[in-house]
């Protein structure tokens, strides 16, 4: 306990009270002479890393969901609103840092413990160290674009490096590919590291394959440095990290340790088990946040069952869900009729990841104890489609920060698909990566994968007419499904397929053919739902309504629901902007382009 109390002095020391940027306290006051003595010493301190810098239940579910073009939300990002700019920016000051610093105290202190730990251990906790580097830059720079790039801690009078300029987006992403590649080679896939939360050789590959796919696709869908507005130097840059990405991807897929949860006894159930056991199925995880009932909790359940000011009521889009296959293999907008077809009979015989994801009818939980059918509820849903991907199906996870079921940080499925695009990306992608790749996910949520024929004109039409290669549409479609509501993924992808536009889209309901008439919405035979223009003189307990004259956030028109999208976007927000706050302090330091 004392050794555990003293590397948490460690992490914190100097680092609570700064005023400047990444000033503190000299780090030879901390004591490292002292501390890093024995592999233990490395083990309490990169354990700690773990604490800081490991994204929580918050970060890895409903936080993303305020940045995704397929979900309504009651507010949008201060960011995507009109009015925004660099006074209001913040992500820059010194606990910004912080986490740099640690690391980078690390990295430079670590090696004192080389006359009592063999070189491969020590080579492990370097890995380790500079694994979180690489993620750590690889935030700023999705943020910021252009940063400048620290690799040893900063003396409190060094006004060189505390002051210095940013650093090209280009030299960043260098470094942290570097970074990251030393994890790959050094990090071990001893039994010790392996199937539990601690970084290993198989988990940086899964940072390395995220890491690689993004800047590969952000430097070819956008055309300059956004922080510069000028051409990227390095013209070759793309083809080298989609590569890197590819490599990463077969090194896991070639490693017969993970492969996907998919049984055909299970179909219905097996994809959402992922999302809600206490237990990691490290079969599929690659990493992931454990939590423990009583020990660890979270409060997932209860911000996707309120409709309270601790939720964004974060609802799924008409125009999302019809993106979903039939069963069959079908397009559901090939329908004829698809966009008059009403919730009861729209979600039959669709890929079972939508009744894994959403409430669908026929959805169970317990209820004061008791299986009850249930259905969405209105008062946390805008658009009649409620997630219940991570919730715990009972009603006494939903008042209370009490829910215990660990969260995937990484899964096999999305090494398959980073897999999937960075080979089409590089003009690879056949049937053959389709039958390893797409196939293989879409056959685990009950569909059939036969490969695509022509592109699917619904999907052409939602990505903007940007996009019309049949292999890329189906590779979109799947990320979007596969990875629905999974931490930022949504994000940022739409910022790395420099596809912001998306985020304006519309904000449709469940089809509800007329006003002043009930719909059976959980399969119960009974009315669920009806919208008025104004309640009845009499009403039925059992139904709610949706009163257009006592709602301001709602319009209804060809038999939907429109919640109105207040996404403001422009070019420049494909970058935060550099808060003036840090220009302020630092007048080196440039200011993102448009801004």
């Amino acid at each position: 306990m004392k050794k555990i109390i003293l590397g948490i002095f460690i992490l914190s020391m100097g680092l609570t009270s700064c005023d400047e940027f990444l000033t503190r306290d000299p780090y030879n006051t901390i004591g490292s002479d002292e501390f890093f003595k024995s592999e233990n010493d490395l083990k309490i301190y990169t354990n700690g890393l773990l604490q800081y810098m490991m994204p929580d239940a918050a970060d890895l579910t409903y936080t993303g969901g305020d940045c995704a073009d397929y979900l309504a939300v009651s507010s949008v990002q201060s960011f995507l609103q009109d009015g925004w700019d660099y006074t209001k920016q913040s992500g820059w000051s010194s606990s910004d840092w912080k986490n740099l610093y640690r690391i980078n105290y690390f990295l430079a202190n670590m090696h004192k413990a080389s006359s009592k730990v063999g070189q491969s251990t020590l080579n492990h906790y370097e890995g380790i160290g500079r694994f979180w580097r690489a993620w750590f830059y690889f935030d700023k720079v999705k943020d910021f674009g252009d940063v400048p790039w620290y690799n040893t801690p900063i003396e409190d009078n060094d006004s060189i490096m505390l002051y210095k300029a940013r650093d090209s987006r280009e030299c960043v992403m260098d470094s942290v590919l570097k970074d990251i590649n030393y994890a790959v080679s050094n990090c071990s896939t001893n039994a010790v590291y392996t199937n539990t939360t601690l970084i290993n050789r198989y988990v940086a590959l899964a940072l390395k394959a995220r890491i690689c796919l993004f800047e590969g696709t952000y430097r070819k869908c956008h055309t300059t440095n956004p922080s510069t507005g000028k051409a990227w130097s390095d013209t070759g840059a793309s083809t080298r990290f989609l590569n890197e990405a590819i490599s990463a991807c077969e090194e896991l897929m070639n490693s017969g340790k993970f492969s996907l949860v998919s049984t055909s006894a299970d179909v219905k159930t097996q994809y959402r088990s992922l999302f809600t056991q206490q237990k990691v199925n490290y079969k599929e995880v690659i990493f992931a946040r454990e939590y423990q009932a009583d020990v660890a909790m979270h409060d997932a359940t209860l911000r996707f069952n309120s409709a309270g000011n601790n939720t964004n009521r974060w609802s799924p889009t008409n125009e999302f869900v019809n993106t979903y296959l039939c069963l069959d293999g079908s397009r559901f907008t090939d329908k004829a009729n698809y966009d008059t077809i009403q919730y009861i009979n729209e979600v039959k015989n669709r890929d079972y990841r939508l009744m894994q994801s959403m409430i669908t009818p026929g959805f169970i939980k317990k209820v004061g104890g008791v299986a009850t059918l249930w259905k969405s509820n209105w008062n946390i849903t805008y658009t009649g489609f409620q997630i219940i991907k991570y919730n715990i199906d009972d009603d006494s996870y939903e008042s209370t920060g009490n829910s215990y079921n660990s969260i995937p940080v990484f899964r096999y499925a999305e090494i398959l698909l980073d897999y999937a695009e960075a080979k089409y990306e590089l003009g690879a992608f056949d049937e053959a990566i389709w039958n390893k790749t797409i196939k293989l996910l879409r056959e685990r949520a009950g569909v059939v994968g036969t490969a695509p024929t022509t592109a699917d004109q619904y999907l052409i039409t939602y990505y903007n007419n940007k996009i019309t290669d049949k292999w890329l549409l189906e590779i979109r479609r799947e990320r979007a499904i596969e990875l629905f509501m999974e931490g930022s993924l949504r994000y940022d992808d739409l910022m790395r397929w420099a596809q912001g536009d998306l985020l304006t889209k519309s904000w449709s309901s469940i089809y509800i053919p007329q006003k002043n008439v009930g719909y059976d919405i959980n399969g119960d035979g009974k009315a669920d739902l009806m919208v008025v223009d104004k309640a009845p003189s009499t009403t039925d307990k059992n139904i709610y309504y949706v009163n257009l004259s006592k709602t301001t956030y709602f319009t209804y028109a060809n038999g939907m629901l429109q919640k109105k999208n207040e996404t403001v976007w422009t070019e420049n927000r494909y970058l935060h902007p550099v808060p003036q706050t840090a220009i302020v302090k630092n007048p080196n330091l440039t200011q993102n382009y448009g801004w």
